[in-house]
């Protein structure tokens, strides 16, 4: 898959510390294996990678790299541990594009610094993974940059 990247997209990256060469690979990683979510209504996907303190997603369609987002956040899986059934639709407009199934806007627990709260999260039902969106992304870096703050 031969992905572009715009020039400000590339500076984007590069003022975030992140590597043209380990994007790709996350994009490529998540083409072979099926672990991403892809748009309902479109071809848009969200790859997801990333080491244990800092998990990385890709925002693509087939020929163009669209936005890099992180978080340091660890997501330790739903609030209140099981999916339940709820009474509001939760349907997002993502897909798992490894099992196919919808994936739910749900709350997930989030952990950092010894610190655990509840965050909107995009859930794969059955393959029990979890993504968050840009927007929230944004949120979780500001959170951290608070716990970073009172533990120095």
């Amino acid at each position: 898959m031969d992905i572009t990247i715009t020039e400000e997209l590339n500076n984007t990256l590069k003022d975030n510390g992140f590597k043209e060469a380990e994007i790709k690979e996350l994009i490529a990683n998540a083409e072979s294996s099926g672990q991403k979510l892809k748009a309902r209504d479109g071809d848009i996907s969200i790859a997801k990678g990333g080491a244990d303190n800092l998990t990385v997603y890709a925002v693509y369609s087939p020929s163009e790299l669209l936005d890099v987002y992180a978080h340091k956040m660890n997501i330790i899986g739903l609030t209140g541990g099981e999916l339940n059934e709820i009474d509001y639709d939760d349907a997002s407009n993502w897909a798992c594009a490894k099992c196919g199934e919808i994936a739910l806007e749900r709350n997930v627990d989030m952990t950092y610094m010894g610190v655990t709260r509840p965050g909107p999260g995009l859930v794969c039902p059955k393959c029990n993974e979890f993504y968050v969106s840009d927007g929230v992304a944004r949120t979780l870096k500001t959170a951290e940059a608070i716990l970073e703050e009172k533990r120095a």
